[in-house]
């Protein structure tokens, strides 16, 4: 898994430096890293490295983290998280609500974003339930100074509620699919990003 892991960290920082150069203008690009990944001895100097064989700024790195490998370890994941913090690479919490969910880290933790998982997204229109979830998680995050990305988003029904509640960023089907380096460089060049 290490070998595969390390591969996709450098391919999309490679590829992030591509977009860039072809005046697709700042970026950000955002990797989720596995638990064995992040608590590996040689995570930093391995980060540190591959940052400097590709060129791309510290600061146009996200690392997307799950709650669980927070919770594991946590001393170790707060100097690694400190760690990134002095480097300037951002660190999302992904899927947030699905894991531990223990609101006290969200004001501890060097983060900058947290992403709520797509099983709230999925029933924000039809559930008040999870839009009064939704609707509060984003208020409480932008007042502790957090981003917000709501994933799945599929309809614009929903993201026209995520809007409304302020969310930050929107990753799903309904605004793109998964596609390749050339694809995404066509559309983004299109939509003049």
């Amino acid at each position: 898994i290490m070998p595969i892991s390390e591969w996709v960290l450098q391919r999309a920082c490679k590829d992030m430096l591509k977009l860039q150069r072809s005046g697709l203008g700042e970026l950000r690009v955002a990797v989720n890293l596995s638990p064995l990944q992040f608590h590996r001895d040689s995570f930093l100097a391995t980060l540190r490295q591959t940052l400097l064989d590709t060129g791309l700024p510290a600061e146009q790195l996200a690392l997307e983290l799950t709650e669980g490998i927070l919770m594991d370890n946590t001393d170790a994941a707060i100097n690694i998280l400190n760690e990134l913090h002095t480097m300037q690479v951002s660190v999302s919490i992904d899927d947030f609500g699905t894991g531990y969910s223990s609101l006290s880290y969200l004001k501890h933790l060097p983060i900058s974003t947290i992403k709520i998982d797509r099983s709230f997204i999925s029933e924000i229109t039809s559930s008040d339930g999870d839009s009064a979830i939704v609707q509060g998680v984003i208020s409480m995050a932008h007042h502790l100074g957090l981003n917000v990305v709501a994933e799945g988003v599929e309809t614009n029904e929903q993201h026209q509620r995520l809007l409304a509640y302020r969310c930050d960023l929107f990753q799903g089907f309904g605004l793109a699919k998964p596609m390749p380096l050339a694809e995404l460089e066509r559309l983004m060049a299109e939509q003049e990003v």
